[in-house]
């Protein structure tokens, strides 16, 4: 059963009791996701704040003695980058690695086959490494 129908700027609604319900609760829900998008709001312009005196005193003191340079440390910059909640500096590094193993159980007809079984199945990997030129090498063959 409809309502009176309602007009609001000049457009006429019609609802049924349910549907003018289910507005209302909609409208209340509106209202909370509203008080809290306003709430991380004024929470985000806070950090900005404090970010922005963060920033400021840092780079204050680094001038503090009047000159038009200034030198700072990687360690004094990715602290003043990690307070405010930035990504550190880093660096990007390589390393030249030698990994022993031990393989045992291997059946095979002849030491070139259990070469090849190796070196055909054992590989490095892991942590989203980029290897480049694995090599693995067998050091010796022998039987158990």
């Amino acid at each position: 059963m409809y309502l009176n129908p309602i007009t609001v700027d000049n457009v006429t609604y019609n609802f049924t009791e349910e549907s003018l319900k289910e507005l209302i609760k909609s409208e209340a829900t509106l209202k909370l996701r509203l008080e809290s998008i306003k709430l991380e709001a004024q929470e985000a312009y806070r950090k900005i704040v404090s970010n922005r005196s963060t920033v400021y005193d840092f780079f204050s003191e680094a001038f503090d003695d009047g000159s038009d340079e200034a030198t700072v440390s990687r360690d004094d910059v990715n602290e003043l980058l990690e307070s405010i909640g930035s990504d550190v500096l880093t660096t990007t590094w390589s390393a030249t690695v030698e990994i022993t193993v031990t393989v045992v159980g291997i059946k095979a007809t002849s030491p070139e086959e259990v070469e090849d079984i190796i070196t055909d199945n054992i590989e490095v990997s892991g942590y989203d490494l980029e290897l480049h030129d694995p090599d693995v090498r067998v050091q010796e063959i022998e039987r158990e």
